[in-house]
């Protein structure tokens, strides 16, 4: 009796006290259903299989959570350019941003490899790419260097498309026809690549490429096919061949990794799944793009469109080859520039 008297006090002060935290800090949220914003920004095409990639891993990330969290999209470069959204996500101005595979590369070669830019003319096809992408042992290079180099959560490759290579004056039908063109090149890995079929590679920034193209200050420039119809590059390129030395390009869904450490688990979960969902999607929709845009260049849009034969292609990858291989070594060290290079001969002999 004496115990419950002593007690009492402290019993009718507990629910005032609850009462009080309750007032302040609102109800307790369990994991799964604290409300976040997180911003996405992008910076292709209005259009384009990437802007509209963004577009649904938003609608998707806040069906799986339930309104629980939320995405704001800063589509088309509203935020930022290609090279400032990378310093974005490393300084964290951002929370997520699909990122340029030049940009990305240009600090970390080994990212700029895995994401085929790298390795330039190294490639059979689009499967053979796809099957070294999606090694493990790929994959976990990809994630390490995100961590290290650009302090960010990589959330999944994403395919920007395959490339075309446009001319504004003479077509390309054979890789001697590079000879001595001066090409834009956008990195190092092209450039090199561009030297070793003879064409002269030409450093410009995405904005100065159009002018540079009507002025004829340069011969040629490659980009996705979405690029070249939704920014009309094919106005000053009245000739246009596909380029076989990339295959499906593939930009870098990432999240600027204190963000990232700050989610729950539940919450992680959710982003990775719905990354991964429009990774796969974008894979289908980016071929269906692709095949659609040829079509409009062959309807009328330029004045020829060209493909390399099978004898021509494989001499783009005996010239590609030596030049790619010394360049990953170089950059890369020993070790891992052969790493590299071992997984992308492995994917090919599957």
């Amino acid at each position: 009796m004496k115990n419950r008297l002593l007690l009492g006090p402290i019993y009718r002060f507990v629910p005032i006290v609850l009462g009080v935290l309750f007032f302040f800090a609102g109800p307790i949220q369990s994991e799964a259903t604290q409300k976040i914003k997180l911003s996405l920004s992008s910076n292709l095409s209005p259009g384009s299989c990437l802007e509209l990639a963004a577009d649904k891993f938003k609608d998707v990330v806040e069906k799986k959570s339930n309104g629980n969290i939320t995405v704001i999209r800063y589509p088309s470069g509203e935020l930022y350019d290609s090279k400032s959204e990378i310093e974005a996500i490393v300084n964290g101005s951002v929370d997520m941003a699909l990122l340029h595979v030049a940009y990305v590369g240009a600090r970390s070669p080994e990212l700029e490899f895995i994401s085929s830019f790298g390795a330039q003319g190294c490639w059979d096809d689009y499967e053979h790419f796809y099957r070294f992408l999606d090694m493990p042992e790929v994959r976990k290079i990809a994630d390490n260097m995100f961590a290290t180099k650009l302090k960010a959560k990589l959330l999944t490759p994403i395919s920007y498309g395959t490339s075309v290579v446009g001319t504004n004056k003479k077509a390309i039908h054979t890789v001697a026809d590079y000879k001595n063109l001066k090409m834009r090149a956008s990195g190092t890995a092209q450039a090199a690549m561009y030297k070793a079929l003879g064409a002269i590679p030409v450093e410009l920034s995405i904005k100065e490429v159009f002018m540079a193209l009507q002025r004829g200050t340069i011969d040629g420039a490659c980009t996705g096919p979405g690029r070249f119809y939704f920014s009309k590059w094919y106005e000053a390129t009245p000739y246009i061949i596909q380029d076989y030395a990339s295959p499906f390009l593939q930009f870098w869904h990432a999240m600027t990794m204190n963000k990232w450490e700050k989610l729950t688990s539940e919450n992680q979960k959710i982003l990775e799944d719905a990354a991964q969902e429009i990774a796969l999607w974008a894979r289908e929709y980016i071929a269906k793009e692709t095949e659609l845009t040829y079509q409009k260049f062959k309807g009328g849009l330029v004045k020829e469109m060209n493909f390399l034969s099978d004898d021509e292609r494989v001499k783009l990858r005996k010239l590609a080859y030596p030049a790619m291989h010394e360049l990953i070594i170089k950059r890369c060290g020993k070790e891992m520039g052969e790493k590299l290079w071992g997984y992308m001969i492995q994917a090919r002999n599957k």
